[in-house]
């Protein structure tokens, strides 16, 4: 079975195996991102994140995914400093969640996960259960979040299928160049198209106004302009060197 990104081992809690279990909640705890130059994103964050972060659409087998654009290479990500803090104006839902995930049962109810390879999970702090088994405020603020990621994954699942339905995505790449005249890019990404947008007919509009799809349609657009803070951040770990960001 596939794993979500950064997730190897995962497991049901449990209140008997996960007993005394703690997780690591430091703001240098993002380590396990270092490595990756697209988080996953869901629409519900759009509002807070496109002042800060590119939003982007990766092609799905079913539906585009979407992304935060956060490095403009694999294997790189901007946002996190040496110590593995988060540097960047919003933290995304995705990495706030990790170790947690909600996990479909056939026939049952969903069930709160934990990734048991997460390196942060310890035996020392302040811990998930009781003594007697009860879910402590760090398990129950976990537990809420991933429930409501849930949620807001599933609509952002629509959300895309209906960008895909319409026509609304077309392929870009953001792309970098630097003063001797390299560039650097992020090809394969999906944007919506604003000319396909401007030319969707009535009944389409006010099928997006009902799925209240509207709004991430323009925090989205509206995000793309933060491309020039990867310039910029990419233009500081290259010592300085002067860089300009652009959607082609």
């Amino acid at each position: 079975m596939n794993m979500p990104l950064f997730y190897s081992k995962v497991v049901p809690v449990d209140s008997t195996a996960h007993r005394n279990l703690c997780v690591q909640s430091a703001p240098t705890r993002f380590g396990f991102a270092r490595s990756a130059n697209l988080i996953p994103a869901v629409i519900d964050e759009f509002g807070a994140a496109m002042q800060h972060l590119p939003i982007a659409f990766l092609p799905g087998s079913k539906n585009p995914a979407a992304v935060f654009v956060v490095g403009l290479q694999p294997g790189t990500n901007l946002f996190l400093n040496q110590e593995n803090r988060w540097e960047g104006g919003y933290l995304p839902a995705y990495l706030r969640r990790y170790p947690f995930i909600v996990g479909n049962v056939p026939e049952g109810e969903p069930l709160l996960c934990v990734d048991e390879q997460y390196e942060g999970l310890s035996t020392s702090g302040e811990r998930l259960f009781s003594d007697d088994g009860e879910p402590q405020a760090p398990l129950i603020q976990a537990r809420d979040l991933a429930a409501e990621y849930k949620r807001s994954a599933d609509r952002t699942d629509e959300f895309g299928e209906t960008l895909q339905r319409l026509g609304l995505l077309t392929g870009v790449s953001l792309n970098v160049a630097t003063e001797n005249g390299g560039t650097s890019a992020v090809h394969g990404l999906l944007v919506v198209d604003e000319a396909a947008f401007d030319r969707l007919g009535a009944d389409d509009v006010r099928q997006l106004h009902e799925k209240r799809f509207l709004k991430p349609i323009i925090q989205h657009l509206v995000s793309l302009a933060a491309v020039s803070k990867l310039g910029d951040r990419h233009a500081r770990n290259a010592s300085g060197a002067g860089q300009s960001a652009a959607v082609n």
